[in-house]
């Protein structure tokens, strides 16, 4: 019997981690979430784990080293079908069968914006820094080394991936976070 936490629902038989029909932004954080919970699940205690997770440790206020989540053995998330382009995002992703996390949907291209230095930065009324602090930091330095990585990572993305202002914000958030990291 599947287990559903909305958006997704995990179907233990097939392995898949399906997304709800209209859903195309996927956060790898809410993903983990729910991952814990389907295994926690009733359904979930008596098959092997589905994922597990890593990172979020503090760099200091409001700063957390991204989280990567790692699907196990031949799990995958699945969109449905159609003509569109899905995002996996705010963190990374990795894992599935031969390092594959997202299984095969017709018509859909799936983005993965991950980041080998992935960053989560939050912001509160109530103390910690501001973005203009952040920026203002004297020492924030980014190597060519670090640009040259943002390069390779946006070098290899597929020809016609999203729109331009879209994968012009997929550069500009891998540059905050080499920024941020450094």
């Amino acid at each position: 019997m599947p287990y559903y936490v909305e958006p997704f629902t995990f179907d233990f038989q097939t392995s898949l981690i399906e997304i709800d029909t209209g859903v195309t932004d996927v956060d790898c954080s809410t993903l983990y979430d729910a991952i814990k919970e389907a295994q926690a699940s009733e359904e979930g205690i008596i098959y092997e784990r589905v994922g597990k997770g890593s990172g979020l440790n503090n760099l200091g206020p409001s700063v957390q080293v991204g989280i990567t989540v790692e699907l196990l053995g031949t799990w995958q998330l699945y969109f449905d079908p159609g003509n569109y382009i899905a995002r996996v995002a705010g963190g990374n992703l990795v894992g599935g069968p031969n390092g594959d996390p997202i299984a095969y949907s017709a018509g859909v291209q799936a983005l993965l914006i991950q980041s080998a230095n992935a960053t989560v930065v939050s912001t509160s009324t109530g103390g910690g820094s501001t973005a203009a602090e952040i920026w203002s930091y004297s020492t924030r330095t980014i190597t060519d080394s670090r640009l040259q990585d943002v390069k390779n990572k946006t070098d290899n993305l597929p020809a016609n991936p999203a729109s331009e202002e879209k994968a012009q914000e997929a550069v500009d958030a891998a540059k905050l976070a080499a920024a941020l990291s450094a």
